[in-house]
């Protein structure tokens, strides 16, 4: 079972190698999701723009929008499940944490914005978002977005101690996102770096 694990981290650590820059050190990537209760999904308005947009799209996307903003507001937002878990973000979808959560959402390449695993990435120089792999050595790593080294920080005030695998993400403009790292062994290593 380690050997297994530890062959696991050696090609997940090769995989993000592939996104570095010459002379860059790669200090761990680790997987991670966006929090059980971050948004789903990223409003139409805040998604890059694509091609033609069909006129059935038009009609629907406003309903569409509001059933998301409704389920939103209900399990996220201020239902049962935001008591028992906490926040999970703030600083809204132009805040430097939505940007973030965009990015991540942005990854399932289907553009659906539902996208929720990544790998968090921590060099001598950036942290880096990237894709999540299946197959490492059979994959080319997709970056979903980057950061140079000291903006993303550890959030001051911590989260509930009873989510344990839980870090929360800082960004200069006050806001801050909730991520699960894929291991609860990594989150001391995780923290380390966003700390220091």
């Amino acid at each position: 079972m380690r050997t297994e694990r530890a062959e696991r981290d050696v090609r997940r650590q090769e995989y993000a190698a592939r996104c570095l820059a010459s002379g860059e050190q790669l200090y761990g990537a680790f997987s991670a999701g966006l929090d059980p209760l971050a948004p789903e999904r990223a409003p139409r308005r805040c998604r890059p723009r694509r091609g033609g947009i069909a006129v059935v799209g038009v009609l629907v996307a406003p309903v569409q929008e509001l059933a998301y903003k409704l389920e939103d507001w209900f399990w996220r937002g201020f239902g049962i499940r935001r008591l028992i878990r906490g926040r999970v973000w703030q600083g809204g979808w132009e805040s430097d944490a939505g940007r973030f959560v965009i990015a991540v959402r942005a990854g399932d390449r289907r553009g659906e914005y539902e996208n929720n695993r990544f790998l968090l990435t921590f060099t001598d120089r950036r942290v880096l978002l990237l894709s999540s792999p299946l197959s490492p050595e059979r994959e080319t790593p997709e970056l979903f977005g980057e950061y140079p080294r000291h903006v993303i920080r550890l959030r001051s005030e911590p989260h509930p101690a009873r989510h344990r695998n839980r870090v929360d993400l800082a960004f200069p403009d006050g806001s801050w996102v909730a991520v699960a790292i894929g291991r609860r062994d990594e989150v001391g290593d995780v923290r380390r770096y966003l700390a220091s």
